[in-house]
């Protein structure tokens, strides 16, 4: 078999693609969604906002 008979997906992966659906991809995008959630959840940038603007309004004895 020659270098220009090998394709990037086989013949069968279009009809695998066709009866089973595109799972590499729907795998992608549910991995990316999963992601964006783990980031989501584990941002603590407004707490520590919160948490300083309650450090600045609060009651000083020295200053």
């Amino acid at each position: 078999m020659s270098t220009a008979e090998i394709s990037d997906h086989p013949p069968i992966y279009g009809r695998l693609v066709r009866e089973r659906g595109d799972v590499p991809a729907e795998t992608r995008e549910v991995a990316e969604q999963a992601r964006a959630q783990a980031r989501q959840a584990l941002d603590w940038s407004t707490v520590r906002q919160s948490q300083r603007e309650r450090e600045e309004r609060a009651f000083s004895a020295f200053g």
